[in-house]
């Protein structure tokens, strides 16, 4: 497997996207993971047209999303577009698959996009990166649905849009959608290394979930969820804090690693919060707040259990909570460049930050939990 990255903060999309395409070219890459921030909304077919022309004569399938801004081996912006390009000189078989109506069903669209990309590459996958637009999809059974299909470990995040949660996109199959979940999905010779973590700290006492439903937690530890969550922050929580002040729990199929959710909507009157993903009656959850050190400390973390003697990472693709690159504010240079200190500052990156990310804990030894839907976290997948 060879591996190139490039990005552009052009602002004409599609000039964008042909600089984006010419930094691929020589590769003659087979697919590109391709990220973009929301502010190329305009004109999405230039930007895809751009990338198309700047790399040709190749033909590679793209696929990939909006973020809350971009990260690229050259830079971390809040503006602009990257790519990750792969190629396996035609050892691997590669196939894109879409759905629409993630935000309605969730679990039955993940479920029929993963048995379709099974289909495709023959009833087999060895690697399958996941893209759900990010307004109101409930990422906990958006996994329980890929996981039916796809028990492998997956890596993949939520598509965001510079916090205004209004529009998110996938790209995929030449056109940008909404309200749609996609795969790239590859059978064949890849060799990966996937792992999460998020650094965010446990703040006062832990408490029981009593009623939830769907994506909304109603009462924790007695009190109603908002109630509970002012207890442990000394205040009460506001929009200003979406995204940033996570529940975290555990479980066994974490392997005691904490599982974040953030809030996206504070209900003063019921006292009730809207979750990124559901979490079920009867879990353990606690606060949690991070600080600057915090959240770029947890970069080191998943560094750890890093590749074994006998793997040489070409390549990393970065999905990263836009929640963590809030709280850094103009310092989310620090959380790319900890990440290249631990992995090389020449290895082809990109990523992007995202509304729930997507992906297993690794294990000492080198086994997988299965695949969560996480907040405030940082997933990385290595290529090798």
């Amino acid at each position: 497997m060879r591996a190139a990255s490039s990005s552009s903060i052009q602002t004409d999309a599609y000039r964008a996207g042909f600089e984006v395409g010419e930094g691929l070219r020589d590769l003659a890459p087979e697919v590109v993971l391709l990220f973009s921030s929301i502010h190329y909304e305009h004109d999405f077919p230039g930007l895809l047209l751009g990338l198309q022309e700047g790399v040709a004569p190749a033909q590679p399938l793209v696929f990939g999303g909006t973020g809350d801004g971009i990260y690229e081996a050259q830079r971390a912006s809040n503006r602009g577009v990257t790519a990750l390009a792969l190629n396996s000189d035609g050892e691997v078989r590669w196939t894109v698959e879409l759905e629409r109506g993630a935000e309605a069903e969730p679990f039955g669209t993940s479920k029929w996009c993963g048995e379709r990309a099974l289909k495709s590459l023959g009833g087999v996958a060895d690697f399958a990166f996941v893209m759900a637009t990010g307004k109101t999809t409930d990422g906990t059974r958006l996994i329980s649905g890929l996981q039916s299909a796809l028990p492998i470990p997956i890596v993949g995040g939520l598509a965001g849009d510079d916090r205004k949660f209004a529009r998110t996109y996938i790209f995929a199959k030449g056109q940008a959608h909404t309200d749609a979940v996609g795969i790239l999905a590859g059978r064949g010779p890849i060799k990966l290394l996937i792992n999460a973590a998020s650094g965010w700290r446990p703040s006062g006492d832990p408490g029981f979930i009593e009623a939830a439903h769907d994506n909304i937690v109603e009462r924790i530890g007695g009190s109603t969820a908002l109630s509970f969550m002012r207890e442990r922050m000394g205040k009460t929580p506001s929009m200003l804090d979406a995204g940033m002040v996570p529940l975290a729990t555990t479980s066994d199929e974490t392997d005691g690693h904490p599982v974040l959710r953030t809030a996206s909507y504070f209900d003063t009157t019921t006292g009730f919060i809207t979750v990124l993903g559901g979490m079920p009656v009867g879990a353990r959850v606690h606060v949690c707040e991070a600080s600057h050190a915090d959240v770029v400390g947890g970069v080191d973390d998943v560094l750890r259990n890093g590749p074994p003697p006998d793997f040489q990472p070409i390549a990393a693709l970065v999905v990263s909570c836009a929640g963590r690159k809030w709280i850094l504010g103009d310092r989310g240079q620090e959380e790319l460049t900890r990440l290249q200190d631990g992995l090389g500052h020449h290895l082809p990156l990109a990523g992007f930050p995202s509304f729930g990310e997507i992906a297993p804990f690794r294990r000492p030894d080198g086994s997988y939990t299965p695949t969560h839907f996480h907040n405030t976290t940082l997933a990385l997948c290595l290529f090798g």
